[in-house]
């Protein structure tokens, strides 16, 4: 009998690899709330549901009667604890519930890290505005303010004094569902993801990236991320460290068998701190496609096995090449689309892998003014034989979007570190 594989949750691009799951001979049932043309085209049974409600998600699948579903996984998309609760319920391997929990809300995991003696930044939970900026004085200014269980940067913004804190604080706590922010200490830093997958609790890197943030504070106060870079600019023992910092992470949130994306700083005087851990596939096209157009090493096949209750298949995990990619967004600031053009010429440039849009365009759309990581108005994917090659093609091929735009007011500047 074949075996049914529940994709609940696909993140923004991350529809591209539904087909290379269906090549692996399984019944694909995807349920998103957004079914795009490849989600119609790659899925065997496609339905509409919010992926971060349980209740919802279930309710859709009984009602369809799918038959028996042999895995649940997401593509990408942030929200373990409903695909926990879903192979609990279905009868299916995963990581446990608590565990999936501790990875995903911000408050639990940041203590239970603190708690193992891992380096985190120094932080503080509460559930008012007033309890929030009080923790300032304990946590210090600069500092971030970030919603406990939501996740895609939403709400997350930079505190840099006391007289404009309330603001971000405040929208903050209106966007988490259960009222709770963490207000952490603001560090400086490079910063790295860290992917791969815990197996019988040692972690088994599949790829290794810098985040770009040379524009991090152009929104301020709103981060902006870049995009990723391979190779790192961190040397052999560098890297080391830090995937040992990881798999003291692991350990700590109990993640035995289960995919693991990071989020890693490193200060310039090479304290190692972990940001994130949680146990999903890293988005955006990072894991599924740059890291293998990096290295040669795919892990969508091993995080197919993994969700199926397969062994890994231990010789796919083995880097085959060293090849310099970026990825690089464009972000979106405002503005009203007045014309929009095809990216396919762009996308024949020799060393592109893909530029694609970040958002659906048409003549009249009006852009959002950047708040965070969803307004993306477009991204390329390069590679060269260096680093600073595939970024100057990337750039290059984003000042060359076929793209008008009206009113967009022009971007504020940065503060002054």
């Amino acid at each position: 009998m074949t075996d049914t594989l529940l994709i609940c949750g696909i993140g923004s691009g991350m529809d591209r690899s539904l087909a290379r799951v269906k090549e692996m001979g399984v019944r694909v049932l995807v349920v998103t709330d957004r079914i795009t043309e490849r989600v119609r085209r790659s899925a065997d049974i496609y339905l509409e549901a919010d992926p971060d409600d349980f209740t919802g998600v279930l309710s859709v699948i009984r009602a369809e009667r799918p038959g028996r579903i042999s895995g649940v996984m997401t593509l990408g998309y942030d929200n373990p604890p409903v695909v926990a609760r879903l192979a609990a319920e279905l009868g299916c391997p995963g990581v446990p519930v608590e565990v999936a929990d501790l990875c995903t809300l911000k408050d639990r995991r940041i203590a239970a890290l603190d708690r193992a003696g891992l380096p985190v930044p120094r932080f503080a939970v509460a559930t008012t505005a007033d309890a929030a900026l009080a923790a300032l004085d304990r946590v210090g200014l600069p500092a971030v303010v970030k919603p406990s269980d939501r996740t895609g940067s939403l709400g997350v913004a930079k505190l840099d004094a006391p007289g404009t804190a309330r603001e971000p604080v405040e929208r903050a706590l209106a966007l988490s569902p259960t009222g709770r922010v963490v207000v952490e200490e603001y560090l400086t830093g490079t910063e790295h993801t860290v992917a791969g997958f815990a197996v019988d609790g040692r972690l088994r890197v599949t790829g290794f990236a810098d985040r770009e943030y040379g524009e991090k504070e152009r929104f301020f106060p709103h981060f902006f991320e870049g995009g990723d870079t391979l190779p790192s600019v961190l040397d052999e023992a560098q890297r080391a460290e830090v995937v040992r910092t990881v798999q003291r992470g692991v350990d700590a949130l109990g993640l035995t068998t289960a995919v693991v994306n990071t989020d890693i700083l490193r200060t310039p005087d090479g304290r190692v701190y972990l940001l994130e851990i949680t146990c999903r596939l890293t988005g955006a096209r990072i894991a599924t496609e740059i890291m293998p157009l990096a290295t040669g090493v795919d892990p969508l096949p091993n995080a197919v096995r993994l969700a199926l209750g397969r062994p890994l298949a231990q010789e796919e995990l083995r880097p085959t090449r060293d090849r310099a990619v970026v990825q690089r967004y464009l972000p979106a600031d405002g503005g009203t689309v007045e014309w929009v053009g095809d990216l396919a010429e762009l996308a024949r440039t020799p060393g592109v892998h893909d530029v694609f849009w970040g958002l659906d365009l048409a003549p009249g759309t009006v852009l959002p003014p950047y708040r965070g990581g969803d307004e993306v108005l477009a991204g390329a994917i390069t590679s060269g034989p260096d680093t600073a090659a595939a970024e100057a093609l990337a750039t290059r091929v984003l000042s060359r979007l076929p793209l008008r735009l009206s009113d967009r007011r022009p971007a504020a500047p940065a503060p002054v570190p």
